[in-house]
């Protein structure tokens, strides 16, 4: 607005000058007044176009940006094309190479990563479920979880949840399992629990990962659900609130007896912490596992049972039955090992484990029918030449003689 003002000032000092200025010559004043309408159609042009060009800017520029746009986008396509192409040729060439030997841990695991390059997701799946058979660390269980929501158009299935609770068991700070299992919690309508994972994952997250911007949308969105204003979920989302490579390496530099220390220390904080955030699962897994680590067995084995309280996940209950019937003492089966066999087994009536000891107590009791029946349903459903399986023919024949 002040450029325009400026124009007109301009514009009625101009007439000024000219009818003033230059001589009043009566003979020459048609001419004058010939010369004075032009300069006045200029100068309006000019103040017209000026005032345009001020307010909109060079009609050409948004076409060249435009223009600009245009090729970029080209450009990306003509790449993403290649790459597809380059992608389905390294597929086809896993395949082949893996129909010549079936069970390659590298090939099962390229042929994966390739397949959800060229949405082969069934493929994906298949190679993903070979690896968990031959290799079932908390990495190979969260790819799996997370290639099954992909197929189930994002929903967590019943299926990927039991992943990504046997991941978390193993390692509670697998990023993929986390963010399903926030996402699990936010389909459930439990947006506190699905925003609290993902901020605690993004705060462990590197600023490079490619999927850390999507993670943040997820979180602002579950914010916005339950009433979190932009400067609150601003504030929680620090860069650096993860222990750092500087706190771990201080603890490694320190003498044993000291690290012993400072790691009880840590533990103590997170128990402190955990009497105000009760419901914390992954907290209390984690409290577990430092427990056992310490050695400190009963404080392991009540992190636990608070976990279960907050999620009776049949893994849960599974691993909290593995610690009080260890493989290598003999057995002592109390009310709570009883009662965790029975849920397991309502739930999953296949387990292994529940299964196992079903038997087992049968056994122990002098119910020789009932341990047959047990370890018979198990011996079908363990691989034929297991050793598991040759112990359990083994106990059946002596139970028959």
């Amino acid at each position: 607005m002040i450029f325009f003002i400026i124009l007109i000032i301009s514009f009625i000092s101009a007439l000024f000058i000219f009818k003033n200025i230059i001589p009043n010559i009566s003979n020459k004043k048609k001419s004058f007044y010939k010369i004075e309408r032009k300069i006045l159609a200029f100068l309006m042009l000019f103040s017209i176009s000026s005032f345009i060009y001020y307010n909109i800017g060079d009609p050409f520029i948004n076409i060249k940006e435009l223009n600009s746009s245009r090729k970029k986008l080209k450009e990306t396509e003509v790449q993403k094309n290649k790459d597809f192409i380059k992608n389905l040729k390294k597929f086809n060439e896993l395949d082949l190479a893996l129909q010549k030997d079936p069970s390659n841990v590298d090939i099962l695991f390229k042929l994966a990563a390739i397949a959800s390059k060229v949405n082969k997701i069934d493929v994906e799946i298949e190679s993903l479920t070979k690896l968990h058979s031959i290799n079932n660390s908390p990495k190979i269980k969260s790819l799996l979880a997370q290639a099954i929501v992909r197929k189930a158009n994002g929903q967590v299935t019943s299926k990927a949840k039991k992943l990504i609770d046997e991941a978390l068991i193993d390692n509670p700070l697998e990023p993929g399992a986390n963010f399903l299992n926030g996402l699990r919690q936010s389909q459930i309508g439990n947006d506190e629990a699905a925003l609290k994972i993902w901020v605690r994952l993004y705060n462990n997250t590197h600023k490079t990962d490619t999927w850390k911007q999507d993670l943040e949308t997820n979180i602002r969105s579950a914010a916005k659900n339950i009433g979190i204003s932009e400067i609150e979920i601003n504030n929680k989302l620090k860069k650096n609130i993860k222990i750092s490579n500087t706190t771990a390496d201080k603890i490694l530099n320190l003498s044993e007896e000291e690290q012993k220390i400072k790691i009880n220390q840590m533990v103590e904080q997170l128990a402190n912490r955990l009497t105000k955030e009760k419901e914390d699962l992954e907290g209390w897994v984690r409290l577990f596992r430092s427990y056992k680590v310490l050695k400190e067995n009963e404080k392991a084995l009540n992190a636990l049972r608070t976990a279960i309280e907050i999620n009776p996940a049949v893994i849960l209950k599974q691993t909290l039955l593995k610690e009080l019937l260890p493989p290598q003492a003999k057995p002592k089966f109390t009310q709570e090992t009883n009662d965790l066999i029975s849920e397991i087994l309502v739930e999953e009536p296949n387990n292994v484990e529940a299964l196992f000891f079903k038997g087992l107590k049968a056994y122990n009791d002098g119910e020789d029918s009932t341990a047959k029946l047990y370890w018979q349903k198990l011996i079908s459903i363990l691989p034929t030449n297991s050793q598991i399986s040759s112990e359990l023919y083994k106990k059946i024949e002596k139970l028959e003689e």
